[in-house]
């Protein structure tokens, strides 16, 4: 009984797990019966071999360090801004009727097409990079945010300016709590986005950094370091995510 009860809460792990491990046994089966070009696809053995000699030479740290830095710099400077802006098109219709164009022009286009005037605006380097991700970043936030704030209740806006509550008390108390679900959601799926965008930027024009290693080995046909790569970036976005999940975590008990 105990067994049962303990695999049906974890069963999504459990099976997960199982789906994954077949997967790795049925690539490493195809790699060594050579039913498909090893070359070609690699496999989770010589995988495993990469990136223990990617990590020995300390270029998966600098590397990792320095995606993550950007990383890290372009989602903040999404959260900062985007969130503050959704507040603001939230509650008031003229903000949101002049900013709203912006931001679905930013939405629809493809931003990585820019990456051109970029490359000329800013130069090669760090700062396009960031910029990039901040862009695939912002709108996000700034959309959940809007949508979070734009659907709370009028009615209770009015009871607790009814009881004589100031603007401070409506947004602390009432905006920013109600809207907070959504806030969370679109900063899950911005922390994703803005990971794309550096990995699209060290792609195109960098010498360092998880996109770059992905470019470097994938043009030399080095396919088992190439899936290094990518795994790394798979689990840094795996991560950052979980970490969001961690502070929604919190702020759902600040809520309550």
């Amino acid at each position: 009984m105990e067994i049962k009860t303990l695999y049906r809460r974890n069963e999504a792990v459990v099976l997960g797990s199982v789906g994954l491990i077949a997967f790795l046994v049925v690539w490493e089966a195809v790699s060594r019966l050579q039913w498909l070009d090893p070359v070609l696809i690699s496999s989770p053995t010589l995988v495993g071999v990469a990136l223990k000699n990617w990590a020995a030479s300390g270029a998966l740290w600098r590397d990792l360090g320095t995606s993550l830095f950007e990383l890290v710099i372009a989602f903040g400077a999404a959260a900062v801004i985007g969130i503050p802006l959704g507040v603001v098109m939230g509650r008031s219709r003229p903000a949101e009727y002049a900013i709203e164009p912006f931001l679905w022009m930013l939405y629809a286009s493809p931003t990585v097409s820019l990456w051109p005037l970029f490359i000329i605006w800013f130069g090669i380097g760090m700062k396009s990079i960031v910029i990039l991700a901040f862009l695939f970043a912002v709108v996000q936030v700034t959309i959940n945010t809007f949508a979070g704030v734009r659907g709370i209740d009028p009615m209770l806006i009015r009871c607790a300016r009814s009881f004589n509550a100031g603007r401070m008390d409506l947004f602390f108390k009432f905006t920013l709590p109600g809207a907070l679900p959504l806030i969370i959601a679109g900063l899950r799926l911005a922390v994703g986005r803005a990971l794309i965008g550096v990995i699209i930027g060290e792609l195109f024009s960098s010498n360092a950094g998880l996109g770059f290693h992905i470019s470097y080995y994938g043009a030399k046909l080095r396919f088992a370091d190439f899936f290094a790569s990518l795994l790394v970036v798979v689990l840094v976005g795996i991560l950052a995510t979980q970490a969001i999940r961690i502070v929604e975590a919190r702020f759902a008990r600040w809520k309550a």
